[in-house]
């Protein structure tokens, strides 16, 4: 199992963990938002928290020189007997990152997609690293980092939906 993002108190999420083995804390941001208890959890669960390091700066600013692992495009991660795909997808953050589970249908996209994510700053190259979504089957769960989960098919097109909410 792992953690994706951990927002909130860290005994709340380490209850709802319950006895189940975590192998990482995952942040799909390095904002506050997305991390402000990951270094907490991790402790507790005995996991590695893992962040791209293009948020290094933000998670300086909640963390101070707590360490992490890099979070790399295209890595892959075992969780329970799955493999989860690492996808790098600059939005609300230069280091923001996407988490497909292909056979279970089921993206994590934290702020890439969402209805309350706002980017840090312009990325003119989001639009390419959305295009991935085109290749998605139109009934994969979308779990954003805020907002309502949703069926990617549910929307005309992944793009419209990130600019829509951006704008």
């Amino acid at each position: 199992m792992v953690v994706v993002d951990a927002p909130g108190e860290a005994e709340t999420i380490v209850a709802a963990v319950g006895d189940r083995r975590v192998t990482a804390v995952i942040c799909t941001q390095g904002g506050r938002a997305h991390t402000a208890a990951a270094v907490d959890v991790a402790w507790v669960l005995c996991a590695p928290v893992l962040l791209h390091p293009a948020d290094h700066a933000l998670w300086e600013e909640v963390h101070g020189q707590s360490r992490y692992w890099r979070l790399e495009d295209g890595q892959r991660i075992a969780v329970a007997g799955e493999q989860l795909h690492v996808v790098h997808t600059p939005s609300a953050t230069a280091g923001s990152m996407s988490l497909h589970l292909p056979r279970l249908k089921a993206l994590f996209t934290g702020c890439a997609l969402g209805d309350s994510c706002e980017p840090s700053a312009p990325h003119p190259t989001l639009y390419r690293e959305l295009a991935f979504l085109s290749d998605l089957p139109p009934d994969t769960r979308v779990y954003p980092g805020h907002g309502d989960n949703f069926l990617l098919g549910e929307i005309s097109s992944p793009i419209d939906r990130w600019v829509r909410h951006s704008a």
